[in-house]
């Protein structure tokens, strides 16, 4: 598998992960939007760190290169990796701690700037 098929299946996941995150909003399963929210932002930067030719094996590592080779490298704007750590930390509370409640309003600004980081890596990875 090239380089750019690889590329296209994470960015394909993202655009899937988006969908499901806007169908769990509608139906109100706000843990499950916030959770593909993140999966999105997950999916279309691997795209990104594939294109540089970069691997990973952990999400944490994922976030870390984030911050240290994309945020400090000011390759990617502070406030982007600024939602990806909302994302990272709220996902993990969603996911493994009873009783997490979320806003409506709260999950539609965050899937509103997931799709905003999504159409910033897909840029990223497809630029030459």
């Amino acid at each position: 598998m090239s380089q750019r098929e690889i590329i296209a299946y994470w960015l394909e996941k993202a655009a899937q992960d988006l969908a499901s995150a806007r169908g769990n909003l509608s139906a109100g399963r706000l843990q499950n939007s916030v959770r593909d929210a993140y999966f999105a932002c997950f999916h279309s930067f691997s795209a990104v760190l594939i294109k540089a030719g970069r691997t990973f094996r952990k999400h944490s590592e994922v976030r870390s290169i984030l911050h240290r080779d994309y945020v400090k490298g000011r390759k990617l704007a502070v406030e982007w990796g600024k939602h990806y750590d909302w994302l990272f930390d709220n996902r993990q509370k969603a996911d493994y701690r009873p009783l997490v409640d979320f806003d409506i309003d709260q999950v539609k600004d965050i899937l509103e700037k997931s799709e905003g980081f999504v159409r910033e890596m897909k840029s990223m990875s497809q630029g030459e």
